[in-house]
């Protein structure tokens, strides 16, 4: 894993981790203020109910308990009912009689107000009292609340009606602050943790970072401290074959010193691509690019009695670097023209498909109908059983990059008629060129149809 996708894991931990947490405050929040708002409610409709049941007045409530039912016991139970807003939440405490405040207006069965009753409340008069019973009246719904109040319409015995408006601001206050002060707890929480998260998570992941720093730094010291003693070696069998001669041996010496020369390359460039910092990104037309680091693979593709065909739509702008697209182009072209079938087609294909830029390197393979696609971009893959060294004495800049194919029993992906010893290759091309599409913000995949292996590169655009 390099360091970007280590940092693209820690943005994304962040990321779900916030959405996560503001998502459950958020629930928390809305549970509080609709259980508040229930259990008012059930407390309105209670005590609207007792004022209608006696005609517009609030006379005083005595509630008769079983004498089987403890004292203790029933005052645990009144507990639960009035927390959880079931039960009788009206009338627990005789104060009820001091603190609730209403009035109501009587009409009699020819519809004329029989009687208005403003006694329990100091800010309405009767003409005011009138005026919310003829809304009340007009309404659709019998029950309901409107500014500070809560009212009820309901029919009397002797065909008239009543409406009882109950004053409930304070308590409606009191929830939209709950309310309020939830959604603060929640904005301010949610960012607390987004701050503590990114602060732990930078500790959890610098551990890592710098395992990867000591990696890359190992490879690249390796790379440089191997070069010395493959270049005594190589100079001591030149001298050998000076003195005595070339013979197999020495032939089978010079093409390991060469394979090895090829491995470290590739191995010091896989670090780079992995590097964090890089050429910045701009805007470029990646279409000449693509042509050009296509083409100069024609005369390889002929002399081995291939076909190579390129389909490049003009103009085709993406935030990108010269360098990373010729780099990755050559890889996927080179893979494809040492690993087509004999006589076979090479294409390559760039486009613009919606919101995307599609790059295509398809290459003929009859038997590829069975091979594992989704792992030919792990570093030294070989799907073998039999690992047989290559053809080191290939130049190298031609192999160096192209050592992901799949070996079934000794044969190499692409031509599974020619022995595995015919090709050569470390299994890290395709992963090079999976790191560079990943520097450039897209995603690389192969994929196999009609006798075909097609590398799709795809790179998001913003219009």
């Amino acid at each position: 894993m390099s360091e970007n996708e280590i940092i693209r894991i820690r943005r994304k931990f962040i990321l779900v981790s916030t959405l996560s947490f503001f998502g459950v405050m958020l629930l928390m929040g809305l549970f509080i203020y609709l259980f508040s708002s229930v259990t008012l409610g059930n407390e309105v409709r209670q005590i609207l109910d007792y004022i209608i049941e006696n005609d517009g007045e609030l006379p005083e409530k005595r509630f008769m308990m079983r004498d089987t039912i403890k004292s203790d016991e029933r005052d645990f139970r009144a507990n639960l009912e009035y927390i959880f807003g079931t039960g009788d939440l009206f009338g627990i405490s005789q104060d009820y009689l001091y603190t609730t405040r209403f009035f109501a207006v009587i009409y009699d069965a020819e519809g004329n107000v029989s009687e208005i009753k403003t006694g329990h409340i100091a800010g309405i008069d009767t003409e005011k009292a009138l005026e919310y019973a003829d809304k009340a009246l007009a309404g659709y719904f019998t029950y309901g609340n409107t500014d500070r109040y809560y009212y009820k319409v309901a029919d009397r015995e002797d065909g008239g009606k009543i409406v009882v408006y109950l004053d409930r601001f304070s308590q409606m206050y009191t929830i939209r602050r709950i309310m309020f002060s939830a959604m603060l707890l929640v904005a301010v929480g949610t960012l607390l943790a987004f701050l503590l998260m990114r602060v732990l998570s930078e500790h959890v992941v610098r551990s890592e970072v710098r395992n990867i720093e000591k990696q890359k730094q190992f490879i690249t010291n390796a790379g440089h401290e191997l070069k010395t003693p493959l270049a005594i070696i190589r100079a001591n069998t030149e001298m050998q074959e000076v003195i005595a001669g070339e013979s197999e041996w020495t032939q089978s010496i010079m093409r390991q010193v060469d394979r090895m020369n090829g491995l470290i390359q590739n191995l010091v460039r896989i670090a780079k691509a992995q590097e964090t910092g890089g050429g910045p990104l701009s805007d470029i037309n990646i279409s000449p690019y693509v042509e050009d680091a296509a083409n100069s693979f024609k005369p390889v593709a002929v002399g081995e009695g291939k076909s190579l065909d390129t389909e490049i739509e003009e103009n085709i702008v993406l935030k990108s670097d010269e360098g990373k697209i010729r780099q990755l182009v050559s890889l996927l072209v080179d893979n494809a023209v040492k690993y087509c079938d004999d006589g076979g087609n090479i294409r390559v294909r760039l486009s613009r498909s919606g919101k995307n830029v599609l790059l295509e390197v398809l290459n003929s393979y009859a038997e590829g109908g069975s091979v594992d696609y989704s792992r030919f971009f792990e570093r030294f893959y070989r799907e073998d059983r039999a690992r047989t060294i290559g053809n080191p004495g290939e130049e190298c800049g031609k192999t160096e990059n192209n050592g992901d194919r799949n070996e079934k029993n000794g044969m190499e992906y692409g031509n599974p008629g020619s022995p595995a010893k015919q090709r050569s290759g470390y299994g890290i091309g395709l992963s090079i060129a999976s790191e560079l599409v990943n520097s450039l913000k897209g995603r690389i995949g192969a994929s196999w149809k009609d006798g075909e292996i097609c590398f799709t590169c795809r790179f998001p655009v913003k219009n």
